[in-house]
C-alpha cells in the first residue's frame, strides 16, 4: 500500500478540522490551503470525497466552511484513506483476481491477504485525534 498525495493531504487538512472541532468552528478550503501550502482546487476535490464518505460536511455563509461530522476520536485513519484513495490493498491480485492466473493456487496471495488485514487493523486503531495531536506537536518545535 502506498499513500498518495491525496491521502497525505486529506490527513493533514483533517487535523485542522479536528483542532477546530471542540470550538465548533468551520474551516474554509482557503484557510486549509494557506496553512498547509497546498492548492485549494486540489483540496476541494479531496473534500468532495470526504463529504461523500460522511467524514465532513459544510456550512455556507460568512462563518461557513467544513467541519467534522463526528468527534475526531471516532474517525480513524482507515476511514480517511478509504475515502480518498482508490485502493488500500498491498497487491493487485487482491483487487482484481483475474490479474494473475495463479490466484487459486498462489501461496503468496494468502500472505498479501494477511498483510492487508494487518494494515486495515492498524489503520483502524489510529484516530484523527491522535493524528492531530501528533501533527501539531511536531510543528511546535
Amino acid at each position: 500500500m502506498k499513500v498518495s498525495t491525496k491521502g497525505r493531504y486529506a490527513i493533514r487538512a483533517l487535523t485542522h478540522l479536528a483542532k477546530a472541532y471542540n470550538e465548533k468552528k468551520c474551516v474554509t478550503i482557503k484557510e486549509l490551503s494557506e496553512k498547509e501550502k497546498t492548492a485549494g482546487r486540489y483540496l476541494e476535490n479531496i473534500f468532495v470525497k470526504l463529504r461523500k464518505a460522511g467524514i465532513v460536511n459544510s456550512l455556507k455563509g460568512e462563518k461557513g466552511g467544513f467541519f467534522l461530522t463526528e468527534n475526531p476520536e471516532k474517525i480513524d485513519m482507515y476511514d480517511i484513506l478509504k475515502a480518498v484513495e482508490n485502493i488500500l490493498e498491498p497487491s493487485e491480485c487482491l483487487i482484481n483476481p483475474g490479474f494473475c492466473g495463479r490466484v487459486k493456487s498462489c501461496g503468496m496471495r494468502k500472505i498479501w491477504e494477511r498483510l492487508s488485514r494487518h494494515i486495515d487493523k492498524f489503520l483502524k486503531k489510529i484516530t484523527l485525534k491522535y493524528l492531530a495531536d501528533n501533527y501539531f506537536k511536531g510543528q511546535q518545535k
